[in-house]
């Protein structure tokens, strides 16, 4: 059963969130805070393994967005926008008191993350994609409907939980994922309802941030495996080349679901990067 922890009422949702700190009691400088916001259908769990890894050194937000994990379900029929997303998450720091955030999001939650810095440039000082791309690629719609007529469709008839079972090599590396983790992943997910796994997924596959991408002023960090598919890699490369400030790095050995199956690789990167853009951010402020 997933751990809880405390919820907050921003706007029209109340968000269930973590912060975790754990540097060193008697230090006096401003904690950085890494935001992490998780991919479609997924929640805070999916970054247990970087709290250990990253909170000696920086204070730890995680949060459930609008709809997944233990944050409010809205209604059957609500519609979804990438602002009203990144809106829950400005307004989750602000109930927090939280001023600036380096941003760390995986797949479609980079993507909030990237419509958080063009909201509030002021209020996102990094920003880490982890397997996020600026717009879906085409043959993942495709992927997703598992030969029925649509997404959509294939998520009605299976339900969250199988649908997700029968689409796990889109989202995690298999040859590199331990025994049980399949499994863990879809009773994760399936705490989503059909109906807002539907909606995320028709906002997803539409939105195009491409035009946008030249205008974060943030520093991005790109961290994908060097097994995805080459039109993924293409894509990534695109993005590097359009931000002002952008450093791609692939991780050996994986595929899909990076941050959870290789988080040792990926964090190092994140230390890396921030270490280069923000000298001293592990003990300094962004």
């Amino acid at each position: 059963m997933a751990t809880r922890f405390n919820t907050v009422q921003v706007g029209d949702i109340s968000i269930h969130y973590d912060l975790s700190d754990f540097r060193d009691p008697w230090r006096s400088d401003p904690p950085q805070t890494l935001l992490m916001y998780p991919g479609y259908c997924r929640n805070v769990e999916f970054w247990r393994a970087w709290v250990p890894l990253l909170g000696r050194d920086y204070r730890i937000l995680r949060m459930d967005p609008r709809g997944y994990g233990h944050t409010t379900k809205p209604p059957e029929g609500s519609k979804f926008s990438v602002e009203q997303l990144a809106g829950d998450a400005l307004g989750l720091m602000d109930s927090l008191g939280i001023e600036r955030v380096h941003w760390v999001g995986e797949s479609t939650g980079g993507a909030v993350g990237l419509q958080a810095a063009l909201i509030h440039p002021e209020r996102i000082a990094s920003i880490t994609l982890c397997n996020t791309t600026a717009r879906m690629r085409k043959e993942t719609t495709g992927k997703y409907a598992v030969g029925e007529s649509d997404q959509e469709s294939a998520l009605k008839k299976y339900g969250v939980a199988e649908w997700c079972k029968l689409t796990l090599a889109g989202r995690m590396d298999l040859s590199s994922a331990p025994a049980g983790l399949g499994d863990w992943v879809a009773a994760e997910m399936a705490r989503t309802p059909t109906h807002i796994a539907i909606a995320a997924f028709k906002l997803f596959s539409t939105i195009d941030l491409f035009p946008q991408l030249g205008r974060i002023q943030a520093p991005v960090l790109q961290v994908v495996g060097n097994k995805c598919p080459e039109s993924r890699k293409k894509l990534v490369e695109e993005m590097r080349d359009t931000f002002p400030r952008a450093k791609l790095v692939y991780v050996d050995g994986v595929d899909n679901g990076i941050h959870f199956i290789a988080p040792d690789k990926v964090t190092a990167e994140v230390r890396r990067f921030l270490s280069e853009y923000f000298p001293g951010s592990a003990g300094g402020t962004a």
